[in-house]
């Protein structure tokens, strides 16, 4: 019986019948008789069924192996069983389910083997899924360390990969292309795994289109391609080949793009892969139609539009019909493009697909107000305002929660960084250690950039949809202090540290924040309080950066003659990054145009500056400040830092 399960077991993933036929047999053998035999041949056949996508029988299977091996009191076996269980609840979406059964195989298993790894590496699944980041990242070393002491090449690189996907939706890249690269390096130069190879590519290069960069993600997709079509992956090969499309279409490569779609329309289906079919035709009906093809681009998206409602792919549907719609528009066919779009807005209602809704009203409301009705135009245009409104703030609350996950992980990791490198300082050369605390401090110093850089798109996201204000208050804020004569590390600080000034709003309602009106007394004080939620928010930072942000969102709203607030300073009492950005953010705003107001011109942008100079203002740093906005290089200067705002922003690549 148990020559026959471990035949069945080394049968896993290559003859899953015969894996049925030997457990079947060893189960017979051992029924009433041996309990732990039975159980261990249950096991094999849940894992069988479970790669044979046959999910409820195999969850029928490893329950029944479960209760076996705790009648036989095998604890090993019972946390295999529970991690086997966990694993196909994970895949099924019952995350409550699949963390109660792997935490008590955690329990279960003592000694740090492959399971405890294994089960490890799922409770990171677990948590990733309920966005509990820091606590996936800390699961995810401690099944790596594990891997690493078994010299678990394979394993290694899945986990390594893992992590490369977590700091991705972190939006952490430089870690993320860090652990993706050295998981491939692993598997690449041990020559095995060419199916993780090649997921652990196509992230590589998703990587890549998120930063932006989608020249050096096809490299990447091509190669996933070579791997995929050596073992004959046609799944693989058609993933890999519609993101390629993707790339050249988001480099701007259109004639190189439709041979892929093409290419990608033609594997879905050879495979019969409807889901596949409907997105190279998506795709390719977006490459005709920005070559003006747009009669052709119309029969694609609608043949996508067909096929996604047949198979029930919603978000097939949704994205076939919002470019039909469009497609047809500019053809001049406005019922046709009011049915598409009426349509994908009631699906995308029914479904809760706020992204969708909110497209779908913006493209209704050009619709109509191109064929002259001007009543339902606005109707439109009112809701699709107030559907993204209500997503962004959404996401926005998502990306903080996401950024404050980040901020404790980096402030962890520095944390147990500079405590082990404070016991080697008894034990080596002291200054060896502080060298390599200073470096680690450096690195830190680096990671919070590029997360202030984001809580501040964060915080923006709130009031302005295009999150530029802050660029430009920062870029303006580095100008006024070189000119006053700043050090040059004070200046770059600055530039960073100014696009924080507004992070308290984070903590103001939209009732208030949002109000087209004038605020009432009390709505008032409660607007004013974001200078000091800003400073909480960033207080208790060790770095200059941290500081010197904390100083500039508690200060940036006092006055020259004391009438400001939080705190009331008057002259030189305020600190000098505050009253810099005063003039920076004001500026701006008269200057940017708003729902409630149009642009000022700058001569009278300037001229408001002056009067409020000696009374608002620092009148140093107001005249310093014309003289910068008085440069002839000026507004080159403010396009070319919004030109690198707009390409720091990442892609989203199409599914």
């Amino acid at each position: 019986m148990d020559s026959l399960n471990e035949a069945a077991f080394a049968l896993l993933k290559t003859d899953d019948a015969r894996v049925l036929e030997l457990a079947q047999t060893a189960n017979e053998l051992a029924s009433g008789t041996y309990l732990n035999g039975a159980a261990r041949a249950q096991l094999v056949q849940g894992l069988a069924h479970s790669e044979r996508g046959d999910n409820e029988l195999a969850l029928q299977y490893l329950q029944k192996s479960l209760l076996g091996f705790q009648i036989a009191f095998d604890r090993k076996g019972q946390g295999e069983a529970l991690e086997a269980l966990g694993r196909i609840q994970l895949k099924l979406g019952e995350i409550s389910s699949a963390e109660k059964h792997l935490h008590l195989a955690l329990e279960l298993i003592q000694e740090d083997g492959l399971i405890k790894a294994q089960v490890l590496n799922l409770m990171a699944g677990v948590h990733h899924r309920n966005g509990n980041y820091l606590l996936s990242l800390s699961f995810l070393e401690k099944s790596l360390k594990i891997h690493e002491a078994l010299n678990n090449e394979s394993q290694t690189a899945n986990v390594l990969a893992n992590i490369g996907i977590l700091h991705t939706s972190l939006g952490n890249y430089s870690d993320a292309l860090s652990n993706l690269t050295h998981a491939h390096r692993i598997l690449r130069d041990g020559g095995h795994g060419e199916f993780t190879q090649g997921i652990i590519l196509l992230n590589l290069g998703h990587l890549y289109l998120y930063m932006n960069e989608p020249l050096k993600s096809i490299p990447h997709f091509q190669e996933a391609l070579r791997l995929a079509d050596q073992r004959n992956d046609r799944l693989t090969v058609l993933t890999a080949t519609l993101n390629i499309g993707v790339a050249r279409n988001q480099a701007g490569s259109y004639i190189d793009a439709e041979p892929a779609f093409r290419d990608a329309l033609n594997i879905s289906r050879e495979i019969q892969y409807r889901p596949g079919e409907v997105s190279a035709l998506d795709g390719l009906g977006n490459i005709l139609a920005q070559r003006g093809q747009l009669h052709e681009a119309a029969a694609a998206h609608a043949e996508a539009a067909a096929i996604a409602q047949e198979i029930e792919d919603l978000e097939g549907e949704l994205d076939a019909l919002n470019h039909l719609g469009q497609v047809q528009a500019e053809l001049g066919d406005f019922p046709a493009a009011l049915a598409s779009l009426e349509r994908a807005l009631t699906l995308a209602r029914e479904a809760d697909h706020k992204k969708t809704v909110y497209e779908a009203h913006r493209a209704l409301a050009g619709v109509y107000k191109r064929a002259g009705d001007f009543e339902r135009a606005l109707h439109h245009h009112e809701q699709y305002h107030e559907a993204e409104r209500a997503l962004f703030n959404e996401e926005s609350d998502k990306k903080t929660r996401e950024l404050s996950a980040q901020f404790d992980v980096e402030r962890a990791r520095h944390e147990a960084e500079v405590q082990r490198l404070q016991r080697e300082m008894a034990e080596t050369a002291r200054e060896e250690a502080e060298a390599l605390v200073r470096e680690r401090t450096h690195e830190l110093e680096q990671a919070q950039v590029e997360i202030v850089t984001r809580l501040a798109v964060a915080a923006e996201y709130r009031d302005d949809l295009t999150g530029e204000h802050t660029w430009r208050v920062g870029h303006v804020s580095a100008l006024i202090a070189r000119e006053l004569g700043l050090p040059e590390g004070d200046v770059a600080l600055l530039r960073i540290a100014a696009r924080l000034h507004d992070v308290g709003k984070i903590g103001i309602p939209d009732a208030i924040l949002l109000k087209p009106g004038k605020f009432t007394p009390e709505e008032q004080e409660r607007m004013k309080a974001h200078t000091l939620i800003g400073a909480r928010i960033l207080s208790g930072g060790h770095s200059r950066l941290l500081r010197m942000a904390e100083e500039i969102a508690l200060s940036h709203h006092e006055r020259w003659d004391g009438g400001g607030y939080p705190l009331g300073k008057a002259g030189h009492n305020i600190p000098v990054t505050g009253r810099i950005v005063s003039v920076a953010d004001v500026f701006d705003a008269l200057t940017s145009e708003r729902p409630y107001k149009q642009a000022w011109t700058q001569g009278d942008a300037l001229a408001e500056l002056r009067r409020q100079a000696g009374t608002q203002f620092d009148p140093e740093v107001v005249e310093a400040a014309v003289r910068v906005f008085t440069r002839e290089d000026f507004p080159r200067l403010m396009r070319a830092e919004a030109e690198s705002a707009a390409r720091a922003k990442p892609a989203v690549p199409s599914p």
